[in-house]
């Protein structure tokens, strides 16, 4: 995992947890100080998750699974404001408690 200078600076940062529906990242985030979100970085806590930054709804595993299924322990760096708005996860198994943490680059 690498973040480069052009993935702007970091200036912001959340704790997500996941449930039994998609949840994206804090709205309020997307524009900081007037600068819109160039990158995230994403750090999966405590159990799997599956995500999406295409605007399509990540579904668990089991029931039709879709999304990129990222492990606990990994970290991702989404890169552009569409894909960052468009970001979605759920908990890869139903009711699995995964939690993730983000850092925000503008």
């Amino acid at each position: 995992m690498q973040v480069f200078a052009t993935d702007g600076e970091p200036r912001a940062h959340e704790a997500l947890g996941t449930l039994t529906t998609s949840i994206g990242f804090t709205s309020t985030y997307y524009v900081y100080g007037g600068l819109p979100m160039k990158a995230a970085l994403l750090t999966v806590e405590d159990a799997d998750i599956r995500f999406c930054i295409d605007g399509t709804t990540p579904v668990v595993t089991g029931a039709g699974e879709k999304g990129h299924i990222m492990s606990s322990g990994q970290s991702y760096v989404i890169r552009g404001y569409e894909a960052c708005r468009n970001f979605r996860m759920i908990n890869a198994v139903n009711s699995n408690g995964a939690t993730a943490k983000a850092t925000y680059f503008y």
